[in-house]
């Protein structure tokens, strides 16, 4: 009969890699990373003649896509910008009329291209609810599901809100692989007095929320002065009342509010000016998440993500969704960055992608740490390809660089290589 003992053994393995890439300390050369029981054992230099060699690879934290859109997965090329970004919202309404997969499957093969590309843990915008039975899978990354709220007319108030507590309170909230969050949508989209009224339900169901906020310049004028494209599009679409926003707002009031929650996520925030990088930099519940090839998609503007940095802000990194990305690697992403600004030291590069993106959808935890001993084994393996460069990071960014494997809690949810299997 098989022993406690023989359970912990048939649940214990360990990986040996050229390089083994903390997230908080320098890079280990020939480190072997042993696991037991989903968790991460230990890390160390030592001969083990039990590990898999993995040869010429690096084991880093598993990659954190800390914003998406996986109902847009089957787009095989994004929707096109047009001349103005609400020309690109008229394409992602016309898209979900014209669409006939159902969304649970759509969501599910965004899953898959997840795995494959080394994600671990993501940010989910979730807008049907069947879509939402798939989430947190145990072959595929853990989930933080953001119901989208999305309603401008006064009378309608009290069935979204309804909505947004049917998500919060579902009963298999609680399993391993799905944690719940709201996401009213954008500052164009969600009245205020919704805004607010779901921001209380966030504070009093101590839940994430995530909010698009100050991602174009349109934006920011129908804010300041009601007029623009924004004014355009909601006049065309019948949805226009006076006074449905106050007067000379600012992004800054929306961050008042989204301060208040116990973790929230800004997303994109391509417009943040002075003020909202320096108000975010204070206040350690805040993230802001970058998505660098749909920033570049759209031609936005320099993003401050840098200057958030400097300031002490929070800075995960996202894809977006399909309809504005070619694809759902995070990999991608920070490959995209590297050779965008080679001027920044790729370990605060692998930081945006791995640790902080932890810290946005896991505050609760009060210190983390990844890839260390106690920590869940969370990894993404990549095969160096031809690389030799001594130094690390060269190696880990060459282009022949690979995703071969990810692991979430200690079990290969992906894998190309037999060494794994």
């Amino acid at each position: 009969m098989p022993t406690d003992a023989d359970d912990v053994q048939a649940d214990r393995h360990s990986f040996r890699a050229r390089w083994v890439f903390p997230a908080t300390s320098a890079p280990i050369e020939g480190a072997t990373v042993e696991i037991t029981g989903g968790q991460i054992a230990a890390i160390h230099t030592k001969h083990d003649p039990a590990a898999r060699d993995l040869g010429n690879a690096a084991i880093i934290p598993g990659l954190v896509n800390a914003h998406t859109h996986l109902e847009f997965s089957d787009l095989n090329e994004p929707l096109s910008p047009g001349e103005s970004f609400t020309d690109w919202i008229r394409s992602v309404i016309d898209y979900r009329h014209r669409r006939t997969k159902p969304a649970a499957e759509i969501v599910t093969d965004g899953l898959r291209q997840s795995r494959t590309s080394g994600t671990t843990l993501l940010g989910e915008i979730t807008t049907d609810d069947e879509a939402v039975d798939v989430l947190g899978g145990r072959q595929d990354p853990s989930v933080v599901s953001f119901r989208e709220i999305i309603g401008l007319q006064p009378e309608d108030i009290d069935d979204h809100c309804a909505t947004a507590q049917q998500h919060l309170l579902r009963e298999d909230k609680h399993r391993a692989g799905i944690q719940v969050g709201l996401s009213p949508h954008a500052p164009y989209s969600v009245h205020p007095d919704l805004f607010c009224r779901l921001i209380a339900m966030a504070k009093q169901y101590r839940t994430p929320v995530a909010f698009h906020l100050a991602e174009t310049r349109a934006e920011i004028e129908l804010l300041e002065r009601g007029t623009g494209p924004f004014f355009n599009l909601l006049n065309e679409w019948g949805l226009w009342r006076e006074g449905l926003f106050p007067c000379r707002m600012q992004p800054l009031d929306y961050l008042r509010s989204l301060a208040e929650t116990e973790s929230a996520l800004v997303i994109h925030g391509n417009y943040l000016g002075d003020d909202e990088v320096r108000f975010i930099a204070q206040q350690p519940n805040l993230t802001v998440v970058y998505c660098p090839r749909t920033h570049a998609h759209f031609g936005h503007e320099l993003h401050p993500w840098q200057r958030l940095i400097e300031q002490g802000a929070n800075v995960a990194l996202g894809t977006d969704g399909r309809g504005s990305n070619p694809d759902l690697s995070l990999w991608n992403e920070l490959c995209f960055l590297r050779d965008r600004f080679p001027s920044v030291h790729p370990a605060e590069l692998l930081k945006l992608a791995t640790l902080n993106g932890t810290r946005a959808l896991r505050s609760r935890l009060q210190e983390i740490e990844l890839l260390a001993a106690g920590q869940p084994a969370d990894l993404t393996i990549l095969s160096l390809g031809k690389a030799t460069a001594n130094d690390p990071y060269t190696a880990m960014f060459d282009g022949s660089s690979r995703i071969i494997a990810t692991i979430r809690d200690g079990v290969p949810i992906f894998t190309s290589s037999d060494e794994l299997t």
